[in-house]
């Protein structure tokens, strides 16, 4: 197994796109941060009473997040689906047999590399996010109530995303239709279900991007809103499910 996972690092770090689309993510997470700290800052002042109630200084250092996190996912998918386009799956099949352990190594790779990116992002983006809050006396520190929560959150919902694309890119072994819903679960989704809000309120609840606020949120959820424990089952079951059905997938159909 290890000297899978050695393969599946080899592998992962060779690829031009990832170390391209992580500092990208990176880049816009931290300068979504700054803009979103000191606009809010400059604003405060002018907020309502109910609004200024409902400030929540942590949650908004991860608005960057909202364009970035679609990086996360496209570094999942193509830790799969680039060895399909090229064709050297099968030269890997051949290699390692048991395909399960395929899978599961590029998962452990993926997820290890998310992990440690997603950390430093979510850290930039908090400490950032203050500073643009401190000459407003609005910034908390780490070790406010909820924030060093909040950023562990946020590194948890980047590491969601990128197993979801893992498991959509072994499921789909192709680049462009497993971003394409990657993209439509993370995006379309919950827009989608915004707009069925009028008469149903589950699919609001229940979607990703519900699921991830609910970890950087310091505030008490909703009334359609799930709990920070709901959100880790949903980003769970998001991350799991697909990367368990591309587990049976794989190893019964021919590469």
């Amino acid at each position: 197994m290890i000297n899978v996972l050695a393969s599946e690092w080899t592998k992962l770090r060779s690829v031009r796109s990832t170390p391209l689309s992580l500092l990208a993510a990176a880049a816009v997470s931290v300068a979504g941060a700054l803009v979103s700290s000191t606009g809010r800052a400059a604003d405060y002042a002018n907020l309502s009473p109910a609004d200024k109630l409902a400030f929540d200084p942590v949650n908004l250092s991860f608005d960057g997040l909202a364009f970035a996190q679609l990086a996360f996912g496209v570094l999942g998918v193509l830790a799969v689906s680039s060895e399909y386009t090229t064709g050297q799956i099968r030269t890997t099949f051949t290699a390692v047999p048991r395909r399960p352990i395929v899978v599961a190594a590029k998962a452990c790779v993926a997820a290890a590399l998310a992990v440690v990116v997603g950390g430093a992002v979510s850290l930039a983006c908090f400490f950032v996010a203050q500073a643009g809050l401190h000459k407003a006396h609005l910034g908390v520190s780490l070790s406010s109530p909820g924030a060093l929560r909040a950023v562990l959150g946020a590194d948890f919902y980047l590491l969601t995303l990128t197993l979801l694309g893992v498991g959509l890119g072994a499921l789909m072994r192709h680049t462009a239709g497993a971003i394409s819903t990657l993209f439509a679960l993370v995006f379309i989704l919950p827009v989608v279900a915004a707009n069925l809000s009028s008469w149903t309120t589950w699919p609001g609840k229940w979607n990703l991007w519900s699921a991830g606020n609910a970890l950087i949120s310091t505030q008490p959820p909703g009334v359609n809103s799930p709990s920070t424990g709901q959100g880790l089952l949903i980003c769970a079951a998001y991350a799991i499910i697909p990367l368990a059905l591309s587990v049976v997938v794989v190893a019964r159909r021919d590469a």
